[in-house]
């Protein structure tokens, strides 16, 4: 298979590279290295923002409902299923929010509230509230989108946002079998499963 080839002519370069050779000729060329940092930090940078928005907006549609229906603390995590170590954490009133200091794991989240003595129609209102507020907040970015200003650095925040925004509403609408675990070792399912399963519970309940 024929390899492929580089060429800088942007930098004044016109002969064409092995990518073989790539990682010799950048060292050759600090220039070179220092321009594709700068160009590349700032996209790694707003995939990370995005996640973190797009996961906390999400985790805040099950904690808001919790807050409402119980005096106890209600907790947020970003980049975790509710492991507290190695975060940074503030609290706002009864709301705990625990973020990883990698951002290579906000991509994740989990929301915990003492919902032993919720009732059914409670936990659905629990568990709907995340899936609620990804599709508002889909469609707010779509909104926002159209009135920003085009090629503005924010219209590519708020582009990305409604993105991955989309993609993790998608994902939540499609019940799924498969088991996650908690730091705790509790295992979970996703929010569609286990709408679906609080759905038959009630159907059942009322059948008695």
């Amino acid at each position: 298979m024929t390899d492929t080839l580089l060429t800088f002519q942007k930098f004044g370069i016109s002969e064409q590279l092995n990518p073989h050779n790539s990682l010799s000729f950048l060292r050759k060329n600090p220039y070179m290295t220092v321009t594709l940092l700068t160009s590349i930090l700032p996209l790694i940078a707003l995939v990370f923002i995005t996640l973190f928005i797009v996961v906390t907006i999400h985790e805040l549609g099950h904690a808001i409902p919790a807050l409402l229906m119980t005096r106890d603390d209600v907790s947020i995590y970003i980049g975790s299923l509710g492991d507290p170590s190695r975060t940074f954490h503030f609290s706002i009133g009864r709301l705990m929010v625990f973020v990883k200091y990698n951002p290579l794991l906000w991509y994740k989240g989990c929301c915990t509230a003492f919902d032993y003595e919720f009732t059914i129609n409670q936990k659905l209102f629990f568990v709907a509230g995340g899936p609620l507020a990804s599709i508002i907040g889909t469609a707010g970015s779509w909104r926002l989108l159209s009135l920003v200003q085009a090629g503005g650095p924010l219209r590519i925040i708020v582009g990305s946002v409604f993105v991955v925004s989309l993609l993790i509403t998608l994902s939540t609408l499609f019940p799924s079998a498969r088991i996650y675990y908690t730091a705790s070792g509790y295992p979970i399912h996703n929010d569609s499963y286990r709408i679906y399963r609080l759905v038959r519970a009630k159907l059942r309940q009322s059948s008695w």
